[in-house]
């Protein structure tokens, strides 16, 4: 049986299995959350040891606002498309493939950015964000020339490419610096999530 070639309309299952995976990926940040272990159990102690872990408590803001800017994105994306098609599809695989690995990107950071080895878990860290940025700016640029965009989407269209426009660049700054400096890269990274989060409150 052939498949329609042109667009399907309706996005409520496509967007109901994304939630999933967002649900899922922006949970399991919270396990980068540990009790400290210690020997002495005295308040000072405790104290002293929740504060030491503040790298973890870094990249896990860092990744949930992240996770929490893309799924808003995602979803006022969608209420701006009329159906799908099967590359959309696969475009929309890939950015759910890219949020189901910042878990693992975050625990490198959490463990790793106060260690010699900063400069490579801020490097995988923020190389992870570039593809955020990527797959993003590919879903775009799939619904466009798939003529999904709804007519009264079309007039914001241009403003809203520019925005993400500097996604792909400000990451990959961010990639470039983050081996030299790590704090910085993970900053920029951290930024840039502030700023696409004010542009989603514009929209």
């Amino acid at each position: 049986m052939t498949e329609p070639s042109g667009p399907i309309q309706g996005n409520a299952r496509l967007e109901a299995f994304s939630d999933g995976v967002f649900a899922i990926a922006i949970t399991l940040l919270v396990l980068e959350l540990k009790v400290p272990e210690l020997g002495e159990r005295s308040g000072d102690a405790l104290r002293h040891a929740l504060l030491a872990q503040w790298p973890a408590y870094l990249g896990f803001l860092t990744s949930f606002l992240t996770i929490l800017i893309i799924w808003v994105n995602h979803h006022a994306l969608f209420r701006q498309l009329r159906g799908h098609t099967r590359p959309l599809l696969f475009a929309n695989g890939l950015l759910l493939l890219v949020v189901t690995l910042i878990p693992f990107p975050t625990s490198l950071v959490s463990s790793y950015i106060l260690t010699p080895g900063a400069g490579t878990a801020a490097l995988v860290y923020c190389t992870l964000q570039l593809g955020l940025a990527l797959a993003f700016n590919l879903i775009w640029r799939t619904a466009y020339q798939g003529n999904l965009l709804l007519a009264d989407a079309h007039s914001g269209y241009a403003q809203i490419r520019r925005g993400y426009r500097l996604g792909p660049v400000l990451y990959g700054l961010a990639v470039l610096v983050a081996l030299p400096f790590p704090l910085l890269g993970v900053g920029i990274c951290a930024g840039l999530a502030v700023f696409f989060a004010a542009l989603s409150y514009e929209r």
